[in-house]
């Protein structure tokens, strides 16, 4: 699985109502689903304290991480010592509109609503109905995990033939 290379994401949940309790962790497994209506699937462990909190509240966001957010990366996927609410004290986060922390300077956050899962071997499949979207304005690169490295884009390719897409 780890030559599947992956944007890098941040999974958060918990209520503006209590800080000390939000929950976060760092993803790969994250992909739109469709535009009408407006979609993710996220796949997490259900053996991870986000997930069980996440299934709690049915609420959840996902802030897609730049390059510059490789130590976030490292903290919230458990490398840096810190557990729960600490992982929070790292970064600029905030309560989103539907109470979810948020990271102010992510190159895009969504805050979601379970709509549907899927339970398969260790992991749940969720798709989140994207309820609000924020987006910083740049052209910073993302971070992709690769091999068991980050890692970010670097430089374009060259293509011929017209359109990729």
């Amino acid at each position: 699985m780890s030559r599947l290379a992956g944007a890098v994401s941040i999974v958060a949940t918990g209520s503006s109502a209590d800080p000390a309790g939000w929950r976060g962790m760092t993803a790969t497994a994250v992909c739109s689903l469709c535009a009408e209506p407006p979609s993710l699937v996220v796949c997490l462990n259900r053996g991870a304290g986000t997930y069980r909190l996440l299934r709690s509240t049915g609420l959840f966001s996902v802030n897609v991480l730049a390059s510059r957010h490789v130590g976030l990366a490292q903290t919230f996927a458990g490398h840096r010592g810190l557990n729960g609410a600490e992982r929070f004290g790292t970064g600029d986060w905030t309560a989103g509109t539907r109470g979810v922390p948020v990271l102010a300077d992510a190159l895009t956050s969504f805050e979601c609503r379970v709509s549907e899962s899927l339970e398969y071997g260790t992991h749940t499949l969720l798709i989140g109905s994207i309820e609000t979207a924020y987006w910083t304005d740049g052209d910073a690169e993302p971070l992709v995990y690769h091999r068991h490295r980050f890692l970010d884009l670097g430089r374009e390719i060259e293509t011929t033939g017209g359109p990729t897409a």
